[in-house]
């Protein structure tokens, strides 16, 4: 069970800030920290690795993320990679 660490970077827009967090908020997979600016911490725990790359390229294509970047992946309890 890989859990990644994340700085998701947001739209300065309103409309379009909102509506990212609330896709991030109605994904079970994903838990949230407090924003700082433009930039909101993010940890994704996903059953496996390939999961992992889907959902990060699914929160790079929604409306109002700009950017994620990777701060650090815990593959530990990768039944995948086991």
């Amino acid at each position: 069970m890989p859990i990644a660490s994340l700085v998701v970077t947001l739209d300065e827009r309103t409309s379009l800030r909102e509506s990212a967090i609330a896709t991030l908020v109605g994904d079970p997979r994903v838990d949230i920290g407090e924003a700082r600016g433009s930039h909101l911490p993010v940890v994704l725990d996903t059953q496996t690795t390939e999961e992992g790359v889907h959902a990060v390229e699914a929160l790079l294509a929604t409306p109002g993320v700009l950017g994620v970047d990777v701060v650090r992946i815990d593959f530990a309890e990768d039944e995948e990679n086991a």
